[in-house]
């Protein structure tokens, strides 16, 4: 399912790895030759939009993105803007629509879920760490004990362990399930199925 998208160095842009994603109603609506229309294109067919808009998919919402360890709206601003969208077509309900499709896809594997919500508590963790202030008293008093604080950074490291072990296990399922099964060889009919 995943492994839609690939770089390609030598026009510099995300393009379609797996086409019959286009069989999917959101996907072909981002092909559309009429919204695609603009100043470089006013022929529509190059697809100049929707590949911006494909660039944005991959890098915001594609679990193997460069991005996909940010926090979320980091990796929103950073997909925004690496995309060249503007916001009105980040804003478009036909684009938003086929992110959230995007969306539903990925996250249809327990894996991918489960990576998703350990990566959200990771985030948390650092939040709560870059808030904690080891000056901060009540009644003269210590609110975040330093002893306390200490154990719990030294638990940090099995923290990020488990998260590289999930991740690669979600990666190397992923990766099988992308290979032919049954010994099958891309390409060929067994002639009994002509």
């Amino acid at each position: 399912m995943l492994h839609i998208f690939k770089y390609y160095n030598a026009t510099g842009n995300i393009e379609l790895d797996r086409p019959e994603i286009l069989l999917i109603k959101e996907f072909a609506a981002l092909m559309d030759d009429k919204r695609n229309r603009c100043a470089d294109d006013r022929s529509g067919k190059k697809h100049l939009r929707a590949f911006k808009e494909f660039k944005y998919i991959w890098l915001a919402i594609d679990w193997e993105s460069f991005y996909s360890e940010f926090a979320e709206q980091d990796r929103h601003e950073a997909a925004l803007n690496d995309s060249g969208l503007t916001k009105k077509e980040f804003d478009d309900p036909v684009f938003r629509a086929a992110c959230r499709k995007y969306q539903e896809m990925q996250e249809s594997k327990l894996s991918i879920k489960m990576l998703k919500s350990v990566r959200t508590a990771v985030n948390r963790f650092v939040d709560y760490f870059e808030s904690i202030n080891p000056n901060e008293r009540a009644d003269g008093k210590p609110i975040f004990k330093m002893k306390d604080m200490m154990a719990e950074v030294s638990n940090l490291h099995s923290v990020l362990d488990e998260l590289r072990l999930l991740e690669q296990s979600v990666k190397k399922d992923m990766q099988e399930e992308s290979t032919l099964r049954g010994g099958a060889v891309e390409g060929y009919i067994p002639e009994d199925d002509l």
